[in-house]
């Protein structure tokens, strides 16, 4: 369903004249990770779905912050010239903290911003059970955790989805590498900086994250920028677990977000 762009690690769906839609993966996955929301999206929408680095059609590249804002601006800058509109930027777990970090970048490129299971102080105690997990996935080896990965997202995910990750496969280096670099990095003062309006999405099935959840949401309103916080039904892997559902959530974030772009009466 998704077509390749002539830039690696940028991935298409949907007619131009669709609203456009930026589409950011979580940690360990692909752009291809999308591919049953945009399945649910793709008669409305024009999505651009980006590999970040050390991931997917990029994993020979380090993973960095820096590089997963240059891949998102790419993103939004072929949405925006495909559809002559600005996108909404939507990311999911390391997809959401990579969005938000594109949100306080220079670019200003998107029209909005949904950022899903992303509220955590990733530089604090709270990410303690993934550095953790880090360190025993480098013990055990990364073909051993890659099958203990894959079992278990077999296990867990509806057919559709596992299909949708084994499609851009798993990175061997991105898990390590991200939560490396996201573990020195201080996401409030990154939220601080966003003056792109704001979705912050927690799924209900999903307390670790929504521990913090609103001094996030204060953060980003002390900054003057417009936030809303949002709970939906399901765990932290929503877009895989249920993509009708997130596919729904979604569709109605993109609809507030853009509304200041939709032509008037």
């Amino acid at each position: 369903m998704f077509r390749q762009t002539r830039e690696p690690g940028l991935w298409t769906a949907g007619p131009d004249d669709g609203r456009p839609l930026v589409l950011v993966h979580g940690i360990r996955l692909s752009a291809h990770m999308w591919l049953p929301v945009a399945g649910r999206l793709a008669d409305r929408y024009r999505i651009t779905a980006c590999d970040l680095p050390g991931h997917g059609a990029l994993g020979d590249r380090p993973f960095t912050l820096e590089g997963a804002v240059e891949r998102i601006a790419a993103a939004v800058a072929e949405a925006s010239r495909s559809t002559g509109r600005r996108p909404v930027v939507a990311g999911s777990s390391l997809g959401g903290f990579a969005a938000l970090a594109y949100g306080a970048s220079e670019h200003g490129g998107a029209v909005g911003l949904f950022a899903h299971g992303a509220t955590l102080r990733t530089d604090g105690p709270l990410l303690l059970p993934h550095r953790a997990t880090a360190l025993v996935q480098r013990g055990l080896g990364e073909r051993w955790s890659l099958r203990l990965n894959r079992a278990a997202l077999r296990r867990r995910l509806p057919a559709e989805s596992y299909r949708a990750i084994m499609a851009g496969g798993l990175s061997e280096r991105g898990f390590g590498e991200a939560i490396a670099v996201i573990s020195r990095t201080d996401m409030l003062s990154t939220i601080s900086r966003v003056r792109t309006p704001v979705i912050l999405a927690n799924g209900l099935g999903d307390p670790l994250f929504r521990l913090q959840e609103r001094r996030f949401l204060d953060r980003v309103r002390e900054a003057g920028t417009p936030a809303r916080l949002v709970h939906v039904p399901g765990p932290h892997l929503l877009p895989l677990t249920d993509p009708e559902v997130f596919g729904r959530v979604l569709d109605r974030g993109c609809a507030e977000l853009a509304a200041a772009e939709e032509p008037g009466p």
